[in-house]
């Protein structure tokens, strides 16, 4: 089944703007620019980072010189604090009077992690983020965006064995915050807005034999806007679910097949829109070796428009990947797909989908710098919905040069670039250019 924004938790992802250029270049913008609550922000700032940096002196007199993997201490608590931010070159995503900004950020952070052997792995994390905008949007609506704001972000993953056969997965994510990076494919799609989003993922699987398992997964995301205006167009509700069948054939090849579908359905006062998903498929999974699998699915998908004046859409839908893990210093993964996805152009219902995508990460200094490459390029086809949405493609082309390294077993560095450009005959075109940086703190 294909569901697109679908946003699996992982504890890792809430990390993914973990880029940075260095401390030092951070530290100029605060010491240089003078505005309202800087103050207070850089005081806040300075308290994060306190325990960190003794814990940081601790572990560099007791730890062995040049380890760096992993984390500084064992047990059930991560303390961190990440600090950073990120330039925009083209705030709103529009093609003339661009309108750059500055968003400077703290996120102190507290992991939970329950182990009860192999059994049970419970992980909790909570994310205050304090987030302080070098230039606010006036909204339609209300006062401005405050030139300092209060985020956040809590998280639960959950992985149960019932019994040796029986296995559970649960996973939810409670986001406030106005990050317009929350599309399928990292494309940041919309302008910035406050927004509520949660999003609860679960699955069971069950061993039939030693050889063949099935399972069912779903999930259901709620996202809601602080500003009425924007929430009478784009507060969306997705529900999702797939029932599938694995039977391992040997030499390394995983035969599977799935049933299953999704429901989008998105607020708007001047158009009925949402559409309704069914699709089945099949396809094989070869691992080569323990680092190195490929996968190849296709199957065909039926969907139904919420206005039901609109015709339906039947369309043969695929995928397919190659991931090399960690076998070596340089992993990569490529993949492409077809199908009916989410739209992420408002107003339509949904679109066809073409993509394809790839990245490479090289370890420059193991368990001290990764360089990453990441591309992807889409073709998204909207048909007809009545006369004042005549449909049209939505083409996307992105590329991104990212930098990860560890001073030591405390402190690491990220840093990243990346370029967007979309071309689309639904909405206005534009490009944009965006530099991200951070440091992290470890406890």
């Amino acid at each position: 089944m294909h569901v697109a924004p679908r946003f699996g938790f992982d504890l890792m992802r809430i990390n993914r703007r973990d880029y940075g250029l260095s401390l030092e270049i951070y530290c100029s913008f605060t010491i240089t620019r003078e505005v309202h609550d800087m103050n207070s922000w850089i005081k806040l700032v300075g308290i994060c980072l306190s325990i960190p940096l003794l814990a940081a002196s601790k572990s560099n007199g007791q730890g062995p010189v040049g380890d760096y993997a992993g984390t500084p201490h064992e047990g059930p608590w991560l303390l961190s604090a990440r600090l950073g931010g990120e330039f925009s070159d083209n705030r709103d995503g529009v093609k003339a009077k661009k309108t750059s900004n500055l968003d400077l950020f703290v996120e102190p952070r507290a992991d939970y992690r329950l182990r009860d052997g192999e059994r049970t792995v419970l992980d909790l994390a909570v994310l205050p983020m304090l987030k302080w905008h070098s230039n606010p949007r006036e909204n339609s609506t209300g006062s401005p965006q405050n030139d300092t704001e209060l985020f956040g972000t809590a998280a639960m993953e959950l992985m149960h064995q019932l019994t040796p056969r029986v296995q559970l997965n649960f996973s939810d994510a409670l986001t406030y915050n106005d990050d317009p990076e929350i599309s399928n494919g990292g494309g940041s799609v919309r302008r910035s807005d406050n927004h509520v989003w949660n999003n609860a993922q679960g699955g069971v699987t069950v061993g039939l034999t030693e050889t063949v398992s099935s399972g069912v997964e779903g999930g259901y995301s709620v996202k809601r806007y602080s500003d009425s205006i924007v929430a009478k167009e784009e507060d969306e509700d997705i529900l999702n679910c797939k029932v599938y069948v694995k039977s391992k054939l040997g030499s390394g090849y995983n035969l599977f097949g799935y049933v299953g579908g999704y429901d989008f359905k998105n607020k708007s006062e001047i158009h009925n829109r949402g559409s309704k998903v069914i699709d089945g498929g099949a396809g094989i999974e070869k691992i080569f070796n323990p680092d190195v699998t490929g996968k190849i699915t296709a199957g065909y998908q039926h969907a139904e428009y919420a206005d039901s004046s609109l015709s339906n859409i039947d369309t043969p839908n695929g995928s397919a990947e190659l991931t090399l893990r960690a076998a070596s210093e340089t992993r990569f993964r490529i993949g492409g797909s077809y199908g009916l996805y989410a739209p992420y152009v408002r107003p339509y219902s949904i679109q066809t989908q073409t993509a394809v995508s790839g990245a490479i990460d090289h370890d420059v200094l193991p368990n001290r710098l990764t360089v990453s490459l990441n591309g992807q390029c889409s073709r998204g086809r909207y048909e007809s919905e009545g006369a004042s949405y005549p449909g049209g493609n939505d083409d996307m082309f992105s590329v991104g040069l990212n930098a990860a390294y560890r001073v030591d077993r405390t402190w690491s560095l990220n840093a990243g670039y990346s370029y967007e450009n979309w071309d689309s005959d639904v909405r206005e075109s534009f490009d944009r250019n965006l530099v991200n940086f951070s440091v992290k703190a470890e406890m």
